[in-house]
């Protein structure tokens, strides 16, 4: 080959060269590979309930709208550090050490779905597991088995296990749910946590209560008119979280409904105005008190309900009244319920409507 044709192969090499950069569209750094996995799973935690540890997650949203993304399987891995040793941070520790303990279908499972699953090999370890330090890590594959990025939950030390509380029990009161408890035999100087879902659904991960409870009663203070509750209460082990509890008492299912009227309005004063009668009385405490009705007689006569169906604050002011009439008032209290409860009437209080100073005078 010539010199000549050599420096002409050069030359075309260099323009095609040229060329199929400038066909690529794009100028820069080289990017990774988009992912295509699934996106990793939420809210990842673990807990151990009595004798077996829990690991709880959220399902997450398909990467994308093919049916290859959606996400088929849960798995759940698992890295154990003995009684005694110190669990060292070991960013490889899962893909040199991690055991595979659970792997779940999760075709039913909708993104967003909360889904709790147990280890269930804790009890091969020595001891049963009890005293070790145990770190999961989750997650998901799609339909063709890709797998997500593994989210990693906050470390689990397990203590031995405690009794549950026994004979719960609720009832429904005007200030929310009361429920009590027997402590578990020789569990003197326990505290407890109490757990509340709807009655047909999953419980509340996080107990109703901010700080453990030392007496073997509570109140649900929260709960709202019509509504039924399920509960249960466990005995707390250790400080968490992660949260360490004894298994859960037997559920007890509570309906709320409210059928407690308030307090009886109190202090009901009236005095002329003008030609008006003002009524005050002392305001109610309920936390679900929505408002009051006021009743009139004159003379002898039967009560009936004037300033509309509910009078909003502790008030009225009467503009229908007679002078020289006797006037007769009493106030109840309603709460928010449906249909209302209504208190018992007040103290009625008795006023002689005067003939107006004002008017008079001007006659």
């Amino acid at each position: 080959m010539t010199e000549r044709s050599v420096s002409t192969r050069r030359r075309s090499l260099a323009i095609g060269f040229v060329a199929f950069a400038l066909a690529c569209g794009k100028t820069g750094p080289l990017q990774p590979p988009a992912p295509r996995g699934p996106l990793p799973a939420q809210d990842v935690a673990v807990r151990q309930l009595g004798d077996r540890v829990e690991v709880t997650l959220t399902i997450p949203d398909a990467r994308g709208d093919k049916a290859s993304q959606m996400v088929q399987r849960t798995e759940i891995l698992r890295v154990a550090y003995p009684r005694g040793r110190a669990a060292p941070l070991e960013p490889d520790a899962f893909r040199v050490r991690g055991e595979l303990v659970a792997s779940i279908a999760s075709d039913h499972a909708k993104p967003g779905d909360r889904v709790a699953i147990a280890d269930p090999s804790l009890s091969s370890l020595a001891d049963r597991g009890i005293g070790w330090t145990l770190r999961y890590g989750v997650r998901v594959r799609d339909q063709r088995g890709r797998p997500s990025p593994l989210v990693v939950a906050k470390d689990l030390t397990t203590v031995a296990p405690v009794a549950p509380p026994l004979a719960l029990t609720g009832q429904a009161s005007a200030d929310g749910v009361r429920l009590a408890w027997e402590a578990p035999e020789g569990a003197g100087g326990a505290t407890y946590n109490v757990y509340r879902g709807p009655a047909d659904g999953r419980l509340a991960e996080r107990p109703i209560n901010v700080q453990p409870l030392t007496s073997a009663d509570a109140l649900d203070s929260t709960v709202e008119a019509g509504k039924s509750y399920r509960y249960v209460v466990r005995t707390v082990a250790a400080d968490g979280p992660p949260y360490r509890e004894s298994a859960s008492s037997e559920p007890i299912v509570v309906d709320a409904s409210d059928r407690f009227a308030p307090a009886t309005p109190v202090g009901l004063v009236a005095v002329q105005e003008g030609t008006a009668v003002r009524l005050l009385w002392n305001p109610g405490s309920e936390s679900d008190l929505d408002g009051y009705r006021v009743y009139r007689a004159s003379g002898d006569g039967d009560f009936t309900q004037i300033g509309g169906p509910i009078v909003r604050q502790p008030s009225f002011l009467d503009a229908d009244v007679a002078s020289g009439t006797v006037a007769r008032y009493r106030v109840t209290a309603i709460d928010r319920s449906v249909p209302p409860n209504e208190s018992a009437p007040s103290a009625s209080v008795e006023l002689r409507i005067a003939v107006d100073p004002a008017a008079a005078g001007g006659g």
